[in-house]
């Protein structure tokens, strides 16, 4: 079986969102098996996170390369089958459910996502959403966040490498303009959840979910490439 035609399978099967046993092996198309042993090793290897950075280079390379403005935020997903990965929504009544935390740039760019139990507060995983879209980027000028990102921490961070963060305070009153910026990562969130497999999830491996997770961000760099 080729690489491109567990590609496609793969584009098939997070866009769908069908079960791994209705993926059988034909022409032009590989077995859900063979896609979840391909999964598990792209993740191990790190090879979709390098074909990832990869993407976000060819779009943004040249003069628009040098300082990217970015935006932070995430959203969350019921895990009816719980599994890694899954922990009590605060937003939806406590049921079982995964967070998506996710930075892209101001053009709607998907720079980085890391999965979550639902319960996790955004802080923690700020420092991780940033080292990563650091890698892909050749500068970071803006950051922009809601409250939930609130602290001295997120902000020292920002300003150690030269970056100017723009986070809403606590108790701050609407109309900063923020949400004008912000909207931007929302639409890369409903993107990412226009795929099936990622907003109805149903894997119970941690592995799989962050694989699913990257590569629906490399899908949606390679539509944007085709356009060029």
């Amino acid at each position: 079986m080729s690489t491109v035609e567990v590609i496609e399978t793969l584009r098939f099967f997070l866009r769908e969102g069908v079960q791994w046993r209705e993926l059988r092996a034909a022409d032009g198309r590989a077995s859900g098996s063979t896609l979840r042993r391909r999964l598990d090793e792209w993740h191990r290897t790190a090879l979709l996170r390098r074909v990832h950075a990869v993407l976000v280079r060819m779009v943004r390379s040249g003069p628009d390369a040098a300082a990217w403005d970015v935006v932070v935020d995430s959203c969350s997903v019921r895990a009816k089958h719980g599994g890694e990965l899954t922990g009590p929504n605060p937003t939806d009544r406590g049921k079982p459910g995964t967070k998506f935390h996710i930075v892209v740039s101001t053009d709607g760019l998907p720079l980085a996502a890391i999965p979550s139990p639902a319960n996790v507060h955004d802080n923690k995983l700020f420092p991780d959403l940033l080292r990563l879209a650091q890698v892909v980027c050749a500068a970071i000028g803006r950051l922009y966040a809601d409250a939930g990102y609130d602290s001295a921490d997120n902000r020292w961070l920002c300003l150690r490498d030269g970056i100017q963060p723009y986070i809403r305070k606590i108790g701050e009153p609407h109309g900063s303009g923020l949400g004008k910026i912000r909207c931007v990562v929302e639409h890369g969130c409903a993107w990412l959840l226009a795929n099936k497999r990622l907003d109805r999830r149903q894997d119970r491996s941690g592995r799989i979910i962050h694989a699913l997770l990257t590569a629906g961000a490399i899908f949606i760099i390679a539509n944007r490439l085709s356009t060029f």
